[in-house]
């Protein structure tokens, strides 16, 4: 049924945004949303600092390698946060997510984030029960970093492991050791008493089944909250693509192999305990994960930094750089089309919020259902559907292959 697999939610939302095009608006249509009260008390912030210490030989995301004390980027930061500073769309705002992403957000200074931190707190009110979440890497967490953060209310870490496995680690440009990994690891336990969670790249250049269990034994001695897995993705030009033939990229490529690595860490991790949040995350009960469930449903999310982008209300906005930043608008058939692909991001699907979405008979719905069943991506109940362990591999092309029949070509009006 599908050729080649979508990787990752991203891989959808591009799907989405060549099939229903977006309006650029001027950014004054943005901020006039901030002269009244918001619609949705509820929201998020996210705040990207684009600099790493070291780059991992896989990673495309938007960041470079630091080449100064990013004493101007901490100023800039702060005057970013400080333009919503008593704004009226943010008195009757509590949101429920921050989110500092990279990069590698603790490569700032301690005073830096102190003084983020700070301003951050003090013009974004909260609400009683939120969740703040700080991506890492291990080696530049110190333990002064950690109180710092923990003062100003984060309370859920996202750690950038990648891989236990020494060979693989030295593969994706990782720093340090399996040993000194795990120790950290166990450490940063005992000081933190919220959420941590980590990151895995399966499918890494000849990965072995063997690899693969090893990571699920290191991640049950530890038991972090939620572990996101996510196979190896290479892009030409980029620096662990130059290292191999192109005979060697294609055998990563493979589907079937990439499968059959998927579906060992998936069955896996299920008999230790672990369930599927999203599919590509894996938890225990205790990950709320509220910034992805918030992006689902298309929540506010403030954008601060370079390289960070979100939404208020029907406006999304990207800033490239200090310069440039994007400003667009979704129609009504682009937001069904978000939100529906949320909905499909998870496990369980129920009928009636796909009704909500589509106004499609649930007869329709079902007939649409078909072509997955047969392959045995599903199985459907009276009041929901439910994705297999093959529909999760193929979960994003699900997503968007559903999106597609239940929205897209059942609508007469695009933009």
């Amino acid at each position: 049924m599908f050729t080649e697999r979508y990787k990752s939610h991203h891989d959808v939302k591009n799907f989405i945004s060549k099939s229903i095009k977006q309006k650029l608006v001027l950014p004054m249509t943005y901020w006039k949303k901030f002269k009244q009260p918001s619609i949705d008390p509820d929201g998020g912030i996210y705040i990207h600092v684009p600099f790493c210490d070291k780059i991992c030989s896989f990673c495309n995301m938007n960041r470079k390698k630091l080449d100064n004390d990013l004493e101007n980027y901490t100023k800039f930061l702060i005057k970013e946060i400080n333009k919503y500073k008593g704004k009226k769309y943010l008195e009757n705002k509590h949101f429920s997510v921050i989110f500092f992403g990279g990069g590698t957000p603790t490569i700032l200074k301690n005073h830096q984030l102190e003084a983020i931190l700070k301003n951050l707190r003090d013009v974004f009110p909260m609400n009683d029960n939120f969740e703040f979440t700080f991506e890492t890497t291990l080696h530049n967490l110190s333990w002064d970093k950690l109180e710092i953060i923990k003062k100003y209310g984060v309370n859920r870490l996202s750690i950038g492991v990648q891989t236990f496995s020494d060979r693989g680690r030295k593969l994706l440009n990782r720093t340090s050791d399996s040993h000194f990994v795990l120790n950290k690891l166990k450490e940063i336990r005992k000081r933190f008493n919220g959420q941590i969670c980590i990151d895995i790249i399966y499918n890494y250049f000849n990965q072995t089944n063997e690899e693969i269990l090893n990571e699920v034994e290191h991640i049950k001695e530890f038991r972090p909250d939620s572990v996101s897995f996510y196979s190896l993705m290479i892009h030409r030009g980029s620096e662990i693509s130059k290292k191999f033939s192109d005979f060697e990229l294609e055998q990563v490529f493979s589907i079937e192999r990439d499968k059959e690595l998927h579906d060992l860490f998936l069955s896996s991790m299920k008999k230790i305990g672990y369930k599927l949040l999203e599919h590509t995350k894996l938890a225990l009960d205790t990950d709320r994960y509220l910034y992805i469930k918030n992006t689902h449903k298309l929540k506010d999310l403030i954008p601060i930094g370079l390289g960070a982008g979100g939404r208020i209300q029907e406006i999304e906005l990207f800033h490239l750089n200090k310069y440039i930043s994007f400003y667009v608008k979704d129609n009504e058939l682009l937001i069904k089309a978000k939100k529906l692909s949320g909905i499909f991001q998870y496990e369980t699907v129920y009928f009636k919020d796909i009704f909500n979405l589509t106004n499609i008979s649930k007869e329709k719905v079902i007939e649409s259902l078909k072509p997955l069943l047969e392959k045995n991506y599903i199985t459907i109940s009276n009041n929901f559907f439910k994705f297999t362990d093959d529909g999760i591999f193929w979960g994003n092309n699900i997503t968007a292959f559903l999106v597609e029949e239940l929205l897209i070509k059942n609508s007469s009006s695009q933009n």
